[in-house]
């Protein structure tokens, strides 16, 4: 089984998905993680059908059972921990502050990788602490 690479934005007010492999031209959009996860399934489901109904070439990875793995982008993955934590909080355990992050969760800014890695390090830290009570 393959696993297919889905990239997941933030888009004005949607999440919006599509596949890492530029050669299927396919997106989704959802207005909560899990939507835009199951809409982009479905959608490369249909897809890669209808590709294989015009007798187009499939990409190696569809070409059996595939299963997806999703890749959010910092702005993503800062619109999504919204949900459950506050901006000042990741701010407080990143040391960066909530104006640049907001940057990034708006898309004015895109942080550079150990700037990503700190943010995403950030969240999984505010995870732990919440599951220790």
């Amino acid at each position: 089984m393959s696993k297919v690479v889905i990239n997941i934005d933030w888009a004005e007010k949607n999440f919006v998905a599509s596949p890492e492999d530029e050669n299927v031209a396919c997106i989704a959009t959802g207005k909560t993680l899990e939507d835009v996860k199951r809409n982009i399934v479905d959608a490369l489901k249909f897809h890669i059908e209808g590709m294989i109904e015009d007798g187009d070439a499939i990409p190696k990875s569809f070409e059996n059972e595939w299963t997806p793995s999703f890749k959010l982008t910092t702005r993503a993955q800062m619109r999504y921990s919204e949900f459950f934590i506050t901006r000042k909080a990741l701010a407080r355990e990143t040391g960066i502050n909530e104006q640049q992050l907001s940057h990034y969760a708006n898309g004015w800014k895109i942080p550079r990788p150990s700037t990503q890695r700190r943010i995403t390090e950030g969240i999984r830290a505010i995870s732990r602490h919440l599951a220790m009570l």
